[in-house]
């Protein structure tokens, strides 16, 4: 193998570890920090809920603090009108709900990365690729055995889908989106909890006229 693939792979890795690190640590309870990085792929963390994909749907990296309980209530950004065209609003609502589901119930979901390849459907690029290939590490191992354990549904509500303050401006065939989520964690037994989390994407039109999720800036 070139050692410009090599080096390719390696990064492409190393990103994609840092994203599942960051994915497992937003769902805790707390928010992805937004930022606009200035390259497509230096930007992109790879697959989540994918941990990229863990997504934006991961519990504490040892399961056993989950995140405290809040009010089901709409954000209150949620009424902010969005600048995005609706193809694309749609397309960055079908990816968030892809990457930051799962389902560890009985006969549903095998595997932690079974969101990530889910969400590869709404991606493209190199975005895409990571996400069909993704393997979770030992933090989406462990979030995916407490769900297992306490055959847990990680259901994602999307409450607002609009252009980030700070952001390019939005041109024919690409953009930004920032997508405000309610994220429900729901056991066979015991209580629901849920959290309110924010991702930031890089969206591009492609050939056929669809957009498509090909980055996920300095997740």
């Amino acid at each position: 193998m070139p050692t410009t693939d090599v080096t390719r792979v390696r990064a492409q890795r190393g990103t994609i570890a840092l994203f599942t690190a960051a994915a497992v640590l937003a769902a805790a309870g707390g928010t992805l920090l937004f930022g606009l990085g200035d390259a497509e792929r230096s930007a992109d963390p790879g697959p989540a809920s994918r941990t990229a994909i863990p997504s934006a749907t991961i519990g504490s990296s040892s399961g056993s603090t989950p995140p405290t309980p809040t009010s089901p209530t709409t954000s209150p950004a949620a009424s902010v009108p969005s600048q995005l065209p609706a193809p694309m609003q749609e397309a960055a609502r079908s990816f968030t709900t892809a990457w930051a589901s799962h389902d560890a119930r009985p006969g549903r979901d095998t595997a932690y990365g079974d969101a990530s390849r889910r969400a590869a459907a709404y991606a493209d690029g190199d975005l895409a690729e990571d996400l069909r290939d993704y393997t979770s590490g030992s933090a989406g191992g462990r979030q995916w055995q407490s769900w297992k354990d306490r055959q847990v549904q990680v259901t994602v509500t999307v409450l607002q889908v609009s252009l980030p303050d700070g952001a390019p401006a939005l041109t024919e065939d690409s953009g930004f989106a920032r997508v405000i989520y309610k994220l429900t964690e729901k056991p066979a037994s015991g209580r629901t909890v849920e959290s309110e989390e924010h991702v930031a994407l890089k969206l591009r039109r492609i050939a056929d006229g669809s957009w498509r999720v090909v980055g996920l800036p300095n997740v």
